[in-house]
Order: C-alpha cells, then sequence, then structure tokens
C-alpha cells in the first residue's frame, strides 16, 4: 500500500504531468522509472494515459505500483496550455529551444497533448506571441472511470484564486473515496497564513492520515541540479511540517537529487518527494530515442540515471 511507503519515508513519485496527455511519452517514462524502483506515478486524468501508463508498469514487471491523477482548480497552470498567434510569430525558435517537453515544432506547431502548461514559452517569445489557456475537464465523469481502473490517489492543484472551483473539485474527490486525497498547493498567490488555511480548511474534512499535502517549491521548475533549486520546496515543507497536522507531507515543485539532503540539514524530514521535470530531462535523450523499444543499451542507461536518482532521495 502506498501509506507503507509514506511511514516508511520511501514515497517517491514520477511526476509524468498533469498535462502531459502524450501516452507514448508516459509509457516510456513510466518503464523507466517502474525499471528503476519507482512505486507511484502522477498523471493526467485520462483514461487513455492510466492504460498507457499500465502497460510500461508490465512492461518492466514490476509489482504494487500505485497511480495518482491529477486535476487542478482554474487558475492553475496545470490545466493550462499554450497556443500560438501565427501572424505575431516571427519564427524565431526561442519557443522550440525552451520547451521542457518537446511539445512545439518548427515553425510554430504545438502538440497540445505534450503540452504541460509550464508556459516557458510564453515567457521567452519576444514576440508575444503565445498565450496560455485553460483546458478543464469534467472530474465528476472522469475520476469515477479512472478510480474503478486502479487510480488510489487523487491529486488537486489548488494554485488558484478560484475557491469556488477549489470546493467543488474538492467535495467530489471525496464523494469518490479515494485511499488518498492529495493537495499540492505553492505559495505564488497566497502567504503563509492563507496557505495553512486552505490546507487546515480542507484536511480538516478527511480522515486523519488520508491526506497528502504536497509542497510545491516553484511548480515546474527543476530545470537544475543543485541546492537553490529546490530551496523553496524545501521552505514550503518547513511551513506545512511545522503546523503539525494529521496528514503526510511530500515534496514537489524544483526537486531534483539534491531535496532530501538539504531538508535533512535544516531539519525537515518529509514522507516522501515527487520529481517531475528533473526525473523527466535526465533521461530524456533516451526516452525520445525513435528506436527506444529495440534499443537495449539506451534502455540500460535511462533506468540506471533513474535508480540513481531515486536512491538519492530515498534516505
Amino acid at each position: 500500500m502506498c501509506v507503507d511507503l509514506l511511514e516508511n519515508k520511501t514515497f517517491f513519485k514520477l511526476i509524468c504531468g498533469a498535462g502531459n496527455e502524450d501516452c507514448e511519452s508516459v509509457k516510456r517514462l513510466v518503464y523507466v522509472y517502474a525499471k528503476a524502483g519507482c512505486k507511484v506515478f502522477d498523471l493526467s486524468a485520462k483514461a487513455e494515459v492510466l492504460q498507457s501508463a499500465k502497460e510500461g508498469v508490465a512492461l518492466a514487471n514490476s509489482e504494487n505500483v500505485h497511480f495518482c491523477i491529477s486535476i487542478g482548480i482554474r487558475g492553475d497552470k496545470h490545466i493550462s496550455k499554450a497556443e500560438v498567434n501565427s501572424s505575431k510569430c516571427i519564427t524565431c525558435g526561442n519557443c522550440t529551444r525552451n520547451c521542457p517537453n518537446s511539445a512545439i515544432y518548427p515553425p510554430n506547431l504545438i502538440d497540445e497533448k505534450k503540452c504541460i502548461g509550464c508556459g516557458k514559452c510564453a515567457e521567452k517569445c519576444p514576440a508575444n506571441a503565445i498565450k496560455m489557456y485553460e483546458k478543464d475537464i469534467n472530474i465528476q465523469k472522469v475520476l469515477p472511470e479512472l478510480m474503478n481502473n486502479g487510480a488510489e490517489i487523487i491529486e488537486l492543484h489548488i494554485m488558484g484564486h478560484d475557491k469556488k472551483d477549489l470546493d467543488y473539485k474538492w467535495n467530489i474527490i471525496n464523494r469518490c473515496s479515494p485511499k488518498m486525497a492529495s493537495i499540492c498547493i505553492d505559495r505564488e498567490n497566497f502567504g503563509n497564513k492563507e496557505v495553512l488555511s486552505r490546507i487546515r480548511e480542507m484536511a480538516e474534512t478527511r480522515k486523519p492520515y488520508t491526506t497528502i499535502i504536497q509542497a510545491d517549491g516553484v511548480p515546474m521548475s527543476g530545470s537544475k541540479d543543485d541546492y537553490k533549486t529546490t530551496l523553496q520546496a524545501a521552505a514550503m515543507a518547513e511551513i506545512i511540517q511545522n503546523a503539525n497536522l494529521p496528514v503526510y507531507l511530500t515534496l514537489s515543485g524544483g526537486t531534483n537529487s539534491k531535496t532530501m539532503e538539504l531538508c535533512h540539514q535544516c531539519g525537515i524530514y518529509p514522507h516522501g518527494i515527487a520529481i517531475g521535470s528533473w526525473a523527466r530531462k535526465i533521461i530524456k535523450e533516451y526516452t525520445e530515442l525513435s528506436d527506444f523499444w529495440e534499443n537495449k543499451g539506451a534502455q540500460e542507461e535511462a533506468v540506471n540515471l533513474a535508480k540513481g536518482l531515486i536512491e538519492s532521495v530515498c534516505i
């Protein structure tokens, strides 16, 4: 059970991307990290994505694996996608070079399924030709199906000001009765008091220790493997740890191989860690190979890199 992983503080979750709907990409990511020993996978709320993840697990011959489904409230970048205004585009290539998920093809074509909503393309566009739009889903319809097909954890990203949408989606999640519900929050829009207020209010609707609080330092920022990149994740975790709530604490947002070491140096002892950007980046050159499934050498290299990352944070 995932509770055992949390209690033993060996909970490592690979974030495939809440907006990542590219089934082949997910299948390869899950395969590599499952072979490396990862037991928890965070996925987009799509039946076909969950199925692809299960196929990756089967190919890895892994057992006792747990699936987490991520959704967001309105105003949260995790449910965002990018689009290009072709009339403004100057075909400079900045968007393609800066997309961490290889979702943009020259001159300005965006693969919506690969886009994870990070907004880096829009930030780097000198012509202001890229805008982000929200792609919400009917969770009342999709969550029961996903849970029936093996999803155990439902995670709600609440980095937005739409409290009405937050309450609506949290109520639906609780009615679905997942084994674990997860709340992912950062401080981009709120101060510490507001963060804790939201967490307390939401956790009170559930039984003790059936909720995971995922301290999201700087969402989708894990592009480097240094202490500075992961500093905000540790700082966010300290705030939640000090609140002494009956919840499990995990970290994300800039997480990398230095995260747990930094936490322990600061007296922070989370139950687990979730890594997305950095975990995907270190194996990207292998998982994007056209002959990935035939190239056993590339698979082995990718698995070794993934295993090293898992071992560096499960300490």
